[in-house]
């Protein structure tokens, strides 16, 4: 019973393997495109771009000439994280100001960030505050996480297009 799992397992591996290389091989773009295009996908989820994202990302995908297709879908696989991306962008842009505001700690800057918010006073304040936390640290973290990950992505969809690459020509030659 159990050898029949496992080779239903290797077989659906098999051909999973296969419609992957046939699609790579398929792919007339090359690699540094294809990877340019994901990154463009990944990176524009952090931007708040009200779900539509994806159509930024081909556009991009158009204006820098790199592979449309890998940009509008990865922008649309990756979008169900789009709330932890948001989520790590507000962390990343807390670490970032909370030295240069002089706060010794991320959730000291995040409790006094939000004190200004529910303070007592002018409307127009309280909006100027809110838009500071929202808007300035959420930004930032936004232009940080946006250019880390798309530098990593775009490695590593080089490293595994060269890997497939070499694989399909290595079972050519044999």
């Amino acid at each position: 019973m159990i050898e029949k799992r496992f080779s239903r397992w290797e077989n659906l591996k098999k051909r999973f393997y296969s419609t992957i290389e046939k699609q790579i091989v398929e792919i007339k773009e090359k690699p540094y495109k294809v990877a340019l295009g994901c990154a463009l996908g990944i990176g524009i989820n952090f931007i708040p771009t009200l779900g539509i994202g994806f159509i930024f990302a081909f556009v991009l995908a158009v204006l820098f000439r790199v592979n449309q297709a890998s940009a509008a879908v990865t922008s649309l696989l990756t979008g169900p994280l789009v709330p932890l991306m948001y989520a790590l962008n507000f962390v990343i842009g807390g670490l970032i100001l909370s030295p240069v505001t002089g706060k010794d700690s991320l959730l000291e800057f995040i409790i006094s960030q939000y004190s200004m918010i529910l303070k007592l006073g002018h409307f127009q304040d309280k909006v100027f505050n809110f838009l500071e936390l929202f808007g300035f640290t959420f930004l930032l973290g936004a232009a940080v996480n946006a250019a880390l990950f798309g530098i990593a992505s775009y490695f590593f969809v080089t490293f595994l297009l060269n890997k497939i690459s070499m694989e399909v020509h290595k079972n050519k030659r044999t």
